[in-house]
């Protein structure tokens, strides 16, 4: 185990209950209010009060399945998509979920929490924020049901990618009914895929792989309201349009009108 002064003093592999019973969450150190100020400069978002009180009682967990929960956002790479920056990798687990945390919050801890599932390529709201993840992490381990409740997790991905295009239509609907929302939708690509998982749904997930490699996901702010296009970005649309000008005949308005008047005039063959 490493002292409580490093910035990322984790154990070398997830513990187990002593008596070979249920398995439980294992705190690791605290950290020293001077590494903790150290780590304000490299720490991704906004480092509330409640989250350096958490960070001095400890600098993350273990935790059986998940491996390593990180607090202190040293011990994982920084997460790829990036309409959820700035936010917090808690865990990778051996099957390549993610497990993050917004830190955009100016108060309260880190949230929400989301599951980046890779395949299918959906992401799950699991929770408001970091507090309600560990609480809800801890009891599934002390009922021993945490594999039951991973099982759940990955269903649930699963459903919400073969309903993708009833969710986006139901989506779009009520985001259409909300003012505050409109130039937002108007402002997004012709092909685009709107989730809206603001209210308490059955299914609280966006799938983000119907982007594609050359696709954009697209963030109504800090709302949980998502929309997934596969248009390439605006530079890259702005000359794939430059090369069809460069190589195509472009009828402009006024002669398409023109054209259909010369050919209204055309008698038609007895």
């Amino acid at each position: 185990m490493s002292t409580p002064d490093k910035v990322v003093p984790f154990p070398a592999a997830p513990a187990v209950h002593p008596s070979g019973g249920a398995l439980k969450l294992t705190h690791v150190p605290g950290l020293h209010p001077q590494a903790i100020q150290s780590l304000e400069s490299s720490y991704p978002g906004i480092l509330t009060a409640e989250m350096r009180s958490l960070l001095q009682s400890s600098g993350g967990l273990s935790a059986s399945e998940l491996g390593t929960i990180d607090f202190t956002g040293r011990w994982y790479p920084h997460e790829s998509i990036d309409v959820f920056r700035p936010c917090l990798t808690l865990a990778i687990d051996d099957e390549g979920r993610r497990w993050i945390a917004e830190t955009s919050r100016h108060q309260g801890l880190p949230g929400p929490v989301w599951c980046v599932v890779p395949e299918p390529a959906v992401a799950v709201w699991m929770c408001d924020d970091l507090g309600r993840f560990l609480g809800t992490l801890d009891d599934t381990l002390r009922r021993g049901q945490l594999m039951k409740w991973l099982r759940g997790l990955h269903q649930e991905a699963r459903t919400v990618w073969a309903c993708r295009r009833a969710l986006a239509r139901e989506s779009y609907r009520t985001c259409q009914q909300d003012s505050e929302l409109r130039a937002w939708l108007a402002g997004l690509p012709f092909d685009a895929q709107v989730y809206d998982l603001r209210g308490q749904l059955a299914m609280r997930g966006w799938p983000y792989g119907l982007a594609g490699p050359e696709g954009r996901l697209h963030r109504c702010g800090r709302l949980p309201v998502f929309a997934v296009s596969a248009t390439p970005d605006a530079c890259r649309w702005r000359q794939h349009m430059a090369r069809i000008a460069a190589t195509h005949e472009m009828i402009y308005p006024a002669v398409a009108s023109s054209r259909a008047v010369r050919s209204a005039r055309i008698p038609m063959a007895a």
